[in-house]
């Protein structure tokens, strides 16, 4: 295997880079929880953004440091969040949360996020960590742009399924634990992305429809470096509204997980890598049902399926015509006149 540089960019070369102000952690220090606030973009004209990287640059490079992990860098997360020139700000508008180790977002060809004109970009969640060694760093962003004109079929959506309901013993391996969502509405879903903390070892997503159980994704999870799972459009799951998600996050708080400070340890809900989490944070899209049946056909119709062929994350593939969602006005004036 050849190794990228660690001074180049996953996606290309960018359109745009702003940077944040920098930040200073000491050697040994608390960490830090707190807001990176609004800086400029120094974005012209609106454009559509079709894959973003954030990177952290630092200069720890080369200082004396402990040998432990997160020795090389100091942030442990920071959420993205851009303010439109109308001064307004949405954290949960879909923008990516840079942690160690994640790669780049690159977004399926038909979806596009709009970056607008005198945007500014903040993080107005951010965790910092001493790292061993007094460390300034900051924030890169790397846009690349959709070409001028650019006009997406679908908005990008986060899907998420989550709990805070975590009991993780001290001295325990093979902890398992559980959180579901059902979606509202037909879901096209494109990027699997599991949120663990330092006890985390592995995260598995199902679906359930009807009596019909399948998992979508099984990834091993290293807190060191958190990673985000991009489906081709071949493989994106196609789910219907009323399937229900099922995350299952496996945790090892022994001391064969060498990601654990201290696995004497209770651990509960929590912001610290000593604290734990369990969150599928997904992105995808929300379709109407004509869409479904749109993206349907086009899976059938692009795989060369045959009629009663299954699909993985497809249930709505296996046959040609999909079955007529029920039309509950009618048969709630149907039951009022007395008819069956």
């Amino acid at each position: 295997r050849v190794w990228a540089d660690g001074d180049e960019w996953q996606i290309g070369e960018p359109d745009l880079v702003v940077e944040s102000p920098s930040v200073t952690v000491k050697a040994i220090s608390p960490d830090w929880f707190g807001v990176i606030p609004d800086f400029p973009s120094g974005l012209k004209e609106d454009r559509y953004v079709a894959a973003i990287e954030i990177r952290e640059i630092n200069d720890s490079r080369g200082k004396p440091r402990r040998q432990t992990i997160g020795g090389l860098y100091i942030f442990h997360h920071a959420q993205m969040s851009v303010t439109g020139p109308d001064g307004k700000s949405n954290i949960f508008a879909g923008w990516p949360v840079h942690e160690v180790g994640r790669n780049a977002d690159i977004y399926d060809p038909e979806v596009g996020k709009l970056l607008k004109a005198g945007s500014s970009i903040n993080f107005p969640t951010v965790h910092l960590h001493s790292n061993g060694k007094d460390t300034t760093a900051r924030l890169q962003v790397g846009f690349k742009f959709h070409p001028v004109g650019y006009q997406p079929k679908y908005q990008m959506r986060g899907v998420q399924v989550g709990s805070g309901d975590l009991d993780i013993p001290g001295n325990t391996a093979g902890i398992t634990k559980v959180a579901y969502t059902t979606l509202n509405q037909p879901v096209k879903l494109l990027v699997f992305e599991p949120h663990m903390h330092a006890s985390g070892v592995r995260m598995c997503l199902d679906a359930i429809y009807g009596t019909h159980e399948e998992t979508l994704n099984c990834s091993g999870y290293d807190h060191s470096w958190v990673k985000v799972y991009q489906y081709t459009s071949e493989t994106a799951p196609l789910l219907p509204k009323g399937t229900i998600l099922r995350v299952t996050g496996y945790f090892d708080n022994t001391p064969a997980n060498k990601n654990v400070v201290d696995p004497r340890n209770w651990s509960g809900l929590g912001h610290r890598s000593i604290d734990n989490m369990l969150i599928m944070i997904g992105q995808g899209v929300q379709l109407t049902d004509a869409q479904y049946a749109e993206e349907v056909a086009k899976r059938r119709t692009k795989l060369q399926l045959t009629e009663g062929q299954t699909l993985p994350g497809c249930p709505g593939c296996t046959f040609a015509q999909l079955p007529k969602p029920l039309d509950r006005a009618a048969l709630a004036a149907a039951a009022a006149g007395g008819q069956q």
